[in-house]
């Protein structure tokens, strides 16, 4: 398996709880399935807890798993603040190991895209896969690659979003994508601009991953997908929806 890459973006704890501090439109879908599994709940990569502790604060139990100690460092201050019950576990997705078994396991917003390589996909896919009970759910959210987006040129940097720093002052973020086909990995700069000067820069490389390719990859996985939304909306998956929402479970488990 090829090392994790980009792994320096996460280390800024506290600038990514700031940065991502207004996505908030799928936390409502997680949370939802989450109360509807009837169960212990994981989530992998997740970060800050940013998705976690809005279920752990419904009384879901769920536990955190993420591989960057220092976004788990500002989670279990979060969870400690609020006095909710959570447990975090410092892990590689690749090799999760817990005596538990969880009704729903999840890997929310792209997560699963830093995965580059096949065996480091499958070694995911299947150490989710026995961390299921039996009947248990494992939920994948990715991107659905857009053939616009794949082919921008690096040279051409576009107006991504705007966020606020630490500090308090605005941020504009600036992208540029270069996309390898050999490797399907999106790779992405982006600059932070404070009234047009560079503040600070982020790389990061994400694995895409065609829909057709992704229901063979779980199915070489020993997983059966049992359903496909297109987007937080629950909407049906088709070719023009952004985002891949698969719901799995073990070949041959019970309903």
């Amino acid at each position: 398996m090829k090392p994790l890459q980009d792994l320096a973006v996460y280390e800024d704890a506290d600038f990514y709880d700031r940065e991502f501090a207004t996505r908030t439109h799928d936390v409502p879908f997680f949370l939802d399935q989450a109360r509807r599994a009837d169960g212990p709940v994981l989530e992998v990569a997740c970060g800050t807890g940013r998705i976690t502790l809005p279920i752990a604060r419904a009384g879901v139990d769920v536990t955190g798993l993420d591989v960057m100690p220092s976004m788990l460092a500002r989670a279990r201050r979060h969870s400690a603040a609020e006095g909710l019950p959570v447990e975090w576990l410092e892990q590689d997705c690749r090799d999760i190991r817990t005596g538990r078994r969880y009704a729903l396991v999840f890997s929310a917003t792209n997560a699963m895209q830093h995965l580059h390589d096949l065996d480091s996909v499958l070694a995911f896919l299947t150490s989710a896969r026995a961390a299921l009970r039996p009947g248990g759910t494992l939920l994948l959210d990715v991107f659905n690659p857009a053939p616009a987006k794949l082919t921008r040129r690096p040279d051409a940097p576009y107006h991504h979003k705007s966020v606020t720093d630490l500090d308090g002052t605005a941020l504009e973020v600036r992208a540029a994508t270069g996309y390898d086909a050999a490797t399907q990995v999106l790779h992405f700069t982006l600059d932070y601009l404070r009234a047009g000067e560079r503040v600070r820069t982020k790389k990061v490389s994400m694995r895409c991953f065609f829909p057709e390719e992704l229901l063979a990859l779980c199915r070489l996985a020993g997983l059966d997908v049992v359903d496909r939304y297109g987007d937080y909306d629950s909407s049906p998956f088709t070719s023009a929806s952004p985002k891949q929402i698969l719901f799995c479970r073990a070949t041959g488990s019970a309903d």
